[in-house]
């Protein structure tokens, strides 16, 4: 009788552990992305002797079921709720509440103000050379460095919490000497900022993006540098545009982490051309009929800054069929993208090229190919000191 009552528990024991995945992968919907958190959800592992072996398996039914539990969304959000309402804690799911501006948290560990010189050698030499490389064709190559939003915002940050100062002020410079004395054009958009009044419409109080706004001031400070330096290209004056605030909910990439739940004003911009120059758009080699502004389709659905060009992609081509301007490649991150809606109707053709998933070719040689006659790499300073992506742009032959 006492094996009998024994065996009855472990079965209804096994059946409860295996209802629990049962009912979560019938409740899960087949679900494969998280939406506030921006990322792929785990696939259900392959049950193999092998992961079964060397415990594979359990970890990733482990991190299946955290994923797919039922009302996982719900549950979070109503934590996140807690966490900011009820205990007011300065800082949920690593979001720091700076005022009106939501920044990241960061960790307190910082490079010593005297390593960012080497550092910074190192990491001008290669642009160095593709520079050099562009004006041995003709060209002319510029980098326009932008502020990260915490790097603009960074007197916001709490005392008592790192804002990465060192990192901002100390390597920022260090960066920006080591591209003159390498001989690279290199156009420092935060003191262009400064200079106007470090403007706060320039920054999202909730991405870690610039808004239009901030987007279409760098676009002239590249055209006026561009001008100096003797070519003459056609600029979007303010009268050419219709600026326009979307009613659209804008979530953007610091309230999404936390939920879309913090008070937020804020609308996306987008700035209409009021004499639209016309374009061919090719995305990753295939026509493509994306718009400049890919807008959400109706008023109450959320936008992200991806409306701009569509977010990222590998390579972009815009054509505008007037050969008698110049043609120009851009590279660099996200900050592109709004940029894009302007840039492109100063040249002929415009490519666009992002080196975090571009790899058809190395950019030396994508270069050599095509020979644009203006070469921009715009990328935002939080990336100055990233190996790889927009920052590997040479290699020999």
């Amino acid at each position: 009788m006492e094996t009998f009552s024994q065996r009855a528990f472990l079965l209804c024991l096994l059946a409860a552990l295996l209802a629990v995945p049962a009912g979560t992968a019938l409740w899960s919907r087949k679900d494969t992305t998280a939406y506030y958190e921006n990322r792929s959800l785990a696939e259900f592992p392959d049950l193999t002797a092998e992961s079964l072996w060397d415990g594979t398996l359990g970890s990733g039914l482990e991190s299946w079921y955290s994923d797919h539990v039922p009302g996982r969304t719900t549950l979070l959000k109503a934590d996140t709720a807690v966490q900011m309402n009820l205990l007011r804690r300065p800082a949920v799911n690593e979001v720091v509440f700076a005022g009106d501006v939501l920044l990241p948290l960061l960790p307190y560990e910082e490079r010593a103000a005297a390593e960012y010189p080497a550092l910074a050698e190192a990491a001008a030499e290669p642009f160095a050379r593709l520079s050099e490389f562009v004006r041995s064709y003709g060209g002319v190559f510029c980098y326009a460095g932008i502020p990260e939003q915490r790097v603009y915002f960074r007197d916001r940050y709490p005392d008592y919490l790192s804002g990465h100062e060192t990192e901002a002020s100390a390597g920022d410079g260090a960066y920006a000497r080591a591209m003159a004395e390498a001989g690279v054009d290199f156009l420092d958009m935060a003191a262009v900022y400064d200079a106007q009044g470090h403007p706060e419409a320039y920054y999202s109080a909730v991405d870690h993006h610039y808004r239009y706004y901030g987007a279409y001031a760098a676009y002239r400070a590249i055209l006026e540098h561009l001008s100096a330096a003797g070519w003459s290209l056609p600029v979007l004056t303010e009268e050419d545009l219709d600026f326009r605030e979307l009613p659209n909910p804008y979530i953007a990439t610091r309230n999404r982490k936390l939920y879309n739940l913090w008070p937020n004003g804020e609308g996306a911009v987008i700035g209409v051309q009021r004499d639209p120059v016309p374009f061919i758009r090719y995305d990753n080699g295939e026509p493509s009929d994306r718009p400049l502004f890919v807008l959400p389709e109706a008023d109450y659905l959320p936008a992200t800054y991806n409306l701009y060009m569509g977010g990222d992609f590998a390579e972009t081509v815009l054509e505008t069929g007037r050969p008698q301007l110049p043609n120009a490649l851009i590279f660099g991150d996200s900050f592109t993208n709004a940029l894009e809606t302007l840039l492109y109707a100063s040249f002929n053709e415009t490519r666009v090229l992002d080196l975090r998933h571009y790899d058809g070719m190395s950019m030396r040689e994508y270069v050599e190919i095509h020979r644009p006659d203006v070469v921009l790499c715009i990328q935002n300073d939080t990336f100055y000191y990233l190996g790889g992506g927009n920052n590997y742009v040479w290699e020999d032959p």
